[in-house]
């Protein structure tokens, strides 16, 4: 029998970079969104209430000094520093000497992360001595600076402490004691404590802005999402009543509820705070500002969330331009818009202009934050992401696991970030026909999704259906079909009806219902699916051609040849001019026309097609590979008609 080969869209979730949290300003997103890219929101620069930005102290100082030692991975420079060595006991609880092998693996990677933490904590105390302050107050400022030039964070508690036991009349003053012992539990990484004392201090004083910011921020980093919107909402119209609407903190206030939305899946009511901030931003600090790169990052990552892609690259671009000149070439942040925009390009089938920006970005940083650091992971899932699309598995597969490694070792087992690369690793495994393989990962991420990010969340809908293509190819189709139906409502309801997302789920389950003959069913979704594609992503793009491939499947299984073949002949002028004439999903579509003309008894025309289709199989999957017996067989099959015919 001769067998038709009809495509699963795997949604490839990739993972982009984000900037560290930053408590006083923007919250930056990592959010898993649509399988279309999780693109990193960057984080905001401090802004002072009646105060320059210009850092402060000396522990500002050393904390510029420490960070050219991290950058440098400076050994021998930095045993011989006072402040380094109390950082690393701070961090691993035991003195340098004492670190195991493993633990210095990933020791510049943490004392980075815990100078960018002092150096924004530093900024904020600044914030905290600017309001008014009783003399005992004032006079334990010194004290808590000096504890924390030596970054003895234990100090700083027991200061605290002994202030709050004398002093438990000060009402005003305690809501700053505890703002900083907020302040400095985050330093700790103790967040449970950290967002007892925040919410303490905005508590006492629920209209700064200051404590509110910091309480909706520890609960965005806690996965706490209801509860920090609320909190945003309202710093922002303290703000703006006080300081009036354009204020570059009513930017920063708007860039973190946009950001907070955005990790939500709500980009309708996210994108007009980003352009209000984007406007204050360009207005008040100039077009050229680091910070209007930030709010065009952010604003680039919706609109690639939301398939507007066009709109998002010459954001991504200008961005750049903005970054390489005001930071340097090599700075991590020229590495995150690098990445996000290899991600768009990658999502737009570009994949020679993206490979090198992956290649680019990950350079930097793996040089500026060491081989151990999240951001190295998101970069090699992305870049494994692309050379996947191309089918360079053997290439793509050990990106993949090392991504996955760095990222359980840094961020723990049960994180999105995880989950999302475990999805990816799947999808690879699946497109090698490694289905056993693949499963279990599968079924991880989705665990890890429902509990880290809600069941109705945009991620979850990705693995959902990605485990339900696997569960197709493995002719289960009883089990695939309601995942398919939960991911295509989750789709439906977070990102509108048309959105390339649903186009994919539509197609899937399209498919699926197609292999179980249940043709009228499944014809209306492959057209509506065919209809959001050409719509979203243009006429020429490889989703179509793939929508296009298997609706002519259907037309042929109910022999409606004549409306098959001209779908199959513009499926196939698509892949080979977007993926190039030896792509697998080239030979599939060779093999399906060629399917097709044999079924119409012209036999010499499809001889040709096969042979080509096979010669791409053995070459892209191997001669024993699945795909490339079926379209042998195919040929042997017609082969024997022919000899019959004649």
């Amino acid at each position: 029998m001769i067998k038709l080969v009809k495509t699963g869209i795997l949604v490839n979730a990739i993972a982009l970079t984000l900037a560290m949290p930053s408590v006083l300003n923007a919250a930056p997103t990592k959010a898993i969104i649509n399988g279309s890219g999780n693109i990193v929101t960057d984080g905001d620069v401090n802004v002072y209430h009646g105060a320059s930005k210009q850092q402060h102290g000396e522990v500002m100082r050393e904390i510029r000094k420490l960070k050219q030692l991290a950058l440098q991975q400076n050994t021998k420079a930095a045993k011989s520093n006072p402040a380094f060595l109390r950082i690393v006991q701070n961090i691993y609880k035991k003195p340098y000497e004492a670190l195991t092998e493993r633990e210095h693996i990933t020791l510049w990677d943490n004392v980075q992360k815990a100078l960018e933490r002092a150096e924004k904590a530093e900024r904020d105390f600044e914030l905290v001595k600017q309001e008014t302050a009783s003399a005992q107050l004032k006079s334990l400022f010194p004290k808590i600076e000096a504890a924390r030039d030596n970054f003895d964070y234990d100090q700083v508690n027991r200061l605290l402490a002994e202030f709050r036991n004398k002093h438990a009349e000060l009402r005003q003053d305690l809501a700053r004691v505890d703002y900083l012992q907020g302040q400095n539990y985050e330093l700790q990484i103790n967040y449970p404590e950290a967002e007892r004392y925040y919410k303490k201090a905005a508590a006492t004083e629920d209209e700064n802005p200051l404590y509110l910011d910091a309480h909706a921020t520890i609960l965005w980093k806690m996965g706490r999402y209801d509860e920090a919107e609320p909190l945003f909402r309202r710093a922002l119209a303290i703000d703006k009543k006080a300081l009036g609407p354009n204020h570059p903190n009513v930017a920063i206030r708007l860039n973190n509820l946009a950001n907070l939305l955005a990790d939500q899946g709500n980009y309708r009511d996210a994108e007009p705070l980003y352009r209000r901030a984007l406007a204050i931003r360009e207005k008040s600090l100039g077009p050229n500002h680091p910070d209007v790169a930030n709010t065009l990052n952010n604003l680039a990552v919706l609109l690639g969330n939301k398939s507007r892609y066009d709109e998002a690259e010459p954001l991504y671009r200008r961005a750049l331009a903005i970054r390489e000149k005001s930071l340097g070439p090599n700075h991590p942040g020229v590495a995150t818009t690098l990445n996000n925009l290899a991600a768009l390009l990658d999502n737009k089938s570009r994949y020679d202009e993206a490979e090198p920006l992956y290649r680019r970005a990950l350079a930097i940083r793996e040089k500026s934050l060491g081989p151990n650091h999240p951001d190295v992971a998101n970069t090699l899932n992305n870049l494994a992401v692309l050379l996947d699309n191309k089918s360079r598995y053997d290439e793509a597969e050990p990106l993949y696991r090392r991504a996955i490694a760095i990222d359980e070792k840094a961020l723990g087992p049960n994180h999105p970030d995880v989950a999302n690369t475990l999805n990816n690793l799947a999808v690879l495994l699946g497109n090698k026909s490694r289905y056993d393989e693949a499963e279990p990962l599968y079924r991880r991420a989705i665990a890890i999704d429902e509990k880290a990010l809600g069941p109705n969340h945009p991620g979850v809908a990705t693995t959902l259906n990605n485990l339900a293509v696997l569960l197709g190819n493995k002719s289960r189709y009883d089990e695939a079909e309601p995942l398919y139906r939960r991911a295509l409502a989750i789709r439906e309801k977070s990102l509108g009806p048309n959105h390339p997302d649903v186009a994919n789920t539509l197609h899937n389950l399209a498919a699926l219902l197609d292999n179980k003959s249940r043709y009228d069913e499944a014809e209306p979704l492959y057209r509506r699916a065919l209809a959001i594609r050409e719509k979203s992503l243009g006429p020429n793009h490889p989703g179509v051609a793939t929508t296009l491939n298997n609706l002519a499947v259907l037309l042929g299984n109910k022999s409606r040849y004549d409306e098959a073949e001209p779908l199959y002949r513009r499926a196939l002028a698509i892949r080979e001019k977007s993926l190039g004439p030896n792509h697998p999903d080239v030979a599939n579509t060779l093999n399906n026309l060629a399917v097709l003309l044999g079924n119409k008894s012209r036999y010499d025309e499809a001889e040709p097609l096969y042979r080509r289709a096979i010669a791409i199989d053995e070459k892209a999957l191997g001669p024993n590979h699945p795909k490339t017996i079926l379209h042998r067989n195919n040929l042997n099959a017609l082969l024997e008609q022919k000899k019959t015919a004649k």
